[in-house]
C-alpha cells in the first residue's frame, strides 16, 4: 500500500508541475538533448534551426521552471520523471 501511495504521489507532483509550468513536448525534447549532452549547435542542426534560437528556447524553458540554468531544469525534469 505504501508503494502505491508513493507512486500516486509522484504522479500527482508530475501532473501539477506540468500544469503549472506549461511545458510542451518541444520543451521536453530540449531537455532530452541536454540529457544526452548535446551542445546548442548539435540541437539546432537536429531541429533545423540556429543555435541562438536554441539558447532562447532554453531561457524560456528555464523561466517556466523557475530555474537559473538548463542543468537545473534537467535535474528537476529527471527528479519528477518528466524525461
Amino acid at each position: 500500500m505504501a508503494m502505491e501511495l508513493s507512486q500516486w504521489w509522484q504522479y500527482q507532483i508530475k501532473r501539477e508541475l506540468l500544469a503549472k509550468s506549461h511545458l510542451t513536448a518541444d520543451d521536453l525534447a530540449l531537455l532530452r538533448h541536454e540529457e544526452a549532452g548535446h551542445c546548442c549547435k548539435v540541437v539546432a542542426a537536429a531541429l533545423n534551426t540556429e543555435a541562438k534560437t536554441i539558447d532562447c528556447r532554453f531561457q524560456r524553458l528555464n523561466n517556466k521552471l523557475g530555474v537559473p540554468n538548463r542543468r537545473l531544469a534537467l535535474r528537476i525534469a529527471k527528479l519528477h520523471n518528466l524525461i
